[in-house]
């Protein structure tokens, strides 16, 4: 569920208890299972968008687009998620648009909202390295998938480790294995890569770019930058400016 305005509401337990009330900000976001069925209490206002996602499509995302297989998604509660509130945008026109025209742009844009739920959010089942000690090609794309959409939350090896499917001793040495770089080594070269990308690409302040590609804040960026490139940030972009 996106919400639309600040709400309020609390869980229904299984038993009838009911949590504490909680308020939930506008363009923040709920992310639960359904298996067990969920109930809540609202308190006044309540606007929201509620997405509802059968299990069924992250198979066929396995099985048909060649997505990394999950078994479920991380239950989250009042998060924001920029990717999220942009599609959301996207959707809220269609609701004026004649039947013919929704019809062909929901699938593509329901198929984005899957795909990003699943490389952020995805859980893998348990998994294991092959008998030469290494990752397969899927296991592989979804570790990597994970930390490109979770760059901004700092993506500690064990929360990598756990939503892939791994112990994190099976992680680092299977990942060291297949790809000669260390997980700490990859994600470091990998934000430096996505920060040149904004930088020349886009027109995200320094201190943007630095909280997207996951540094602690925007001197450590310009450090590290300047230290990999020779130049700071901002007179790189100048040279490199598509």
């Amino acid at each position: 569920m996106l919400y639309l305005v600040d709400v309020e509401h609390r869980d229904i337990l299984p038993d009838g208890a009911r949590t504490p009330l909680k308020t939930y900000s506008r363009g923040s976001m709920c992310l639960i299972s359904l298996r067990n069925g969920a109930a809540i209490s609202v308190r006044g206002r309540f606007e929201a968008l509620a997405f509802h996602i059968p299990s069924a499509l992250f198979i066929e995302l396995f099985e048909e687009a060649g997505e990394p297989r999950i078994d479920d998604l991380t239950t989250c509660r009042g998060i924001n998620d920029q990717v999220v509130r942009n599609i959301a945008a996207a959707l809220m026109p269609m609701f004026d648009m004649p039947d013919e025209v929704r019809d062909t742009l929901l699938p593509h844009i329901g198929l984005a909202l899957s795909a990003h739920l699943t490389h952020r959010y995805g859980r893998s089942p348990i998994q294991h390295l092959s008998g030469t000690g290494q990752l397969s090609p899927l296991q592989e794309k979804r570790i990597k998938a994970y930390i490109a959409a979770n760059l901004s939350g700092g993506t500690p090896v064990d929360k990598i480790a756990e939503a892939c499917g791994f112990s994190v001793d099976e992680l680092c040495s299977g990942f060291l294995s297949t790809t000669g770089q260390s997980v700490s080594e990859w994600i470091a070269s990998y934000r430096m890569s996505r920060a040149q990308s904004q930088l020349s690409r886009t027109g995200e302040t320094i201190a943007r770019i630095a909280a997207e590609c996951g540094f602690p804040d925007e001197n450590e960026f310009v450090a590290t930058f300047t230290r990999a490139e020779g130049v700071p940030p901002a007179a790189w972009r100048l040279r490199n400016r598509h």
